[in-house]
């Protein structure tokens, strides 16, 4: 299944719109090592000239090895590797090492026989992996035409556990630690979309590490997601604050004073962070926003509404419409994008709550059926072919 985009333009058009494209910096893209993936494939791209970056396969047990310069290595494919080794079923492992002083190597272990591509295109070798058995149920590419049906590609859902590190988030009073209980909660959430929705998810970390803003981000575009939900369970400077709230991105910023405060609060991480992680990819650090952008910040919106209309249902919302703020985890060209504070961590009750499993699971059943009834409510409208 995949987003029907000509319908999307269409609509768009209707309302007097034009779309451009967004803003994409070739230069700096092809310079870069990088790992994304479609349906079907791992794809990496790495400098051809450098002797150092080699990609080859290994048996017994199968594995596929990708060598590169440690210099070049970038700190967002670590997280990339995390992400593949959750969407494909045929990678068994994937670790990282540094082979030498100046070699990372990546090597990715497969359950059946690796299929690997190549092709070099204006210094870049390119380079195309998957599973002999997937590639087998890929189809052969045809010519594209208005009339030709495109191939289905499976929903992905990109879960974003807020915080993680040596950025523990809120804090309660008891010294519960918002990163943690998000954490348990997204997990939660990733198995109920896969086993009762046949949604596939990811997360952007399974363990208690850190990733800017702008990784998060990044993930979610380089991995093709269709949705992208972060959970956070916040605090506030008034303890009595509570509920649950869902929040889209605000072209204009907070659209009130809490949500000033909490996008303040939560953007305030690369800030404080930014000397162990920097990048100039300006996709990723601007914020300039086309037309296309729009579309996708209704889209959130919708989303958001369908993720309030469930957590209504088992906990009360501090707003029980989704509001808008300049989260810098929601500023994703084309893929609508939500932020849901579960609840306040530094209200009394609410912190008890969030440390309940009880209560854990009724939160991850609630987003899950939201994701669920957008997707349904998309496919309707045909707004996913």
């Amino acid at each position: 299944m995949t987003i029907n985009h000509a319908r999307r333009k269409l609509l768009i058009f209707g309302i007097g719109l034009s779309l451009t494209a967004p803003r994409l910096y070739a230069a700096q893209k092809a310079a870069r090592i990088t790992m994304t993936s479609d349906a079907g494939q791992i794809h990496l791209a790495l400098p051809a000239a450098d002797k150092r970056c080699r990609v080859f396969v290994l048996s017994a047990p199968e594995r596929v090895v990708i060598d590169m310069p440690m210099t070049s290595f970038p700190p967002e494919l670590e997280h990339a590797l995390t992400v593949v080794r959750q969407k494909f079923p045929w990678v068994a492992e994937g670790r990282l090492a540094h082979f030498s002083p100046d070699v990372a190597r990546i090597v990715l272990q497969v359950k059946g026989k690796p299929v690997i591509t190549r092709s070099t295109e204006n210094g870049v070798l390119k380079v195309s992996i998957t599973e002999q058995s997937a590639a087998q149920d890929v189809p052969q590419a045809i010519p594209v035409t208005t009339t030709t049906p495109r191939a289905e590609k499976p929903l992905l859902v990109m879960i974003d556990p807020g915080h993680g590190g040596k950025d523990p988030g809120a804090i309660g009073n008891e010294g519960t630690y918002e990163k943690h209980v998000v954490l348990h909660i997204a997990q939660r959430l990733q198995t109920l979309l896969d086993e009762q929705h046949g949604i596939h998810a990811v997360l952007t970390r399974q363990d208690d590490v850190f990733i800017p803003l702008y990784h998060r981000v990044s993930l979610a575009h380089q991995h093709e997601a269709d949705l992208f939900i972060s959970i956070h369970a916040d605090g506030f400077t008034n303890d009595e604050v509570s509920g649950a709230s869902v929040f889209a991105l605000s072209e204009h910023g907070a659209g009130s004073a809490m949500a000033r405060y909490l996008s303040q609060s939560e953007n305030s991480v690369d800030v404080l962070y930014d000397n162990d992680f920097k990048t100039d990819d300006q996709y990723l650090k601007e914020t300039l926003f086309d037309l296309d952008q729009h579309e996708t910040i209704h889209r959130s919106m919708d989303f958001g509404s369908h993720l309030a209309a469930n957590i209504i249902k088992v906990h009360h919302m501090h707003s029980p419409h989704p509001e808008q703020a300049g989260f810098a985890v929601l500023k994703s060209p084309r893929i609508p994008s939500v932020l849901v504070e579960t609840s306040f961590i530094t209200n009394k009750q609410e912190e008890k709550l969030l440390g309940e499993p009880v209560f854990q699971e009724k939160m991850a059943r609630a987003l899950a059926e939201g994701i669920n009834s957008y997707f349904i409510n998309e496919k309707k409208n045909n707004l996913l072919s």
